[in-house]
């Protein structure tokens, strides 16, 4: 029904219902920590979920098949997924994380705001504290 169910095994009742995905779930794997979870389906994506919220973090597009399997690396940082392309891709989950982004943004961006002539120069500091160059 291309739904994820949670469900408390001490009481046998279900927790909540996880929806979000356009096709079957055939795949789910709980991070190390507990408070996350992947899920791979036929749409061709992977699904982070919040575990304590029930909401999607993110949605991981790059295969071009059903998504049959998910893996969290031990660490919690990797997250393999195998797919019926023919493929099996890594994920650098840290990387995927908003302070990440915006920081690797920055880091690409820094250079046009502080060079461009056409940026005014308070927008040149946009970036200032964020990425590797504080």
């Amino acid at each position: 029904d291309k739904t994820i169910k949670l469900w408390n095994l001490e009481t046998g009742k279900e927790i909540r219902t996880l929806k979000g995905h356009d096709g079957i779930v055939y795949s789910v794997s709980f991070s190390a920590d507990g408070k996350t979870l992947a899920s791979g389906s036929d749409d061709k994506t992977i699904k982070l979920w919040n575990l304590e919220t029930g909401k999607e973090i993110r949605t991981l597009k790059g295969h071009d098949g059903i998504v049959y399997s998910v893996s969290f690396s031990a660490d919690g940082k990797t997250l393999a997924s195998g797919s019926d392309d023919n493929t099996i891709k890594l994920w650098n989950l840290p990387d995927l994380e908003l302070d990440s982004l915006m920081g690797r943004s920055c880091n690409w961006v820094r250079g046009y705001l502080q060079n461009n002539p056409n940026v005014s120069q308070s927008d040149r500091h946009l970036c200032d504290g964020i990425g590797t160059q504080k």
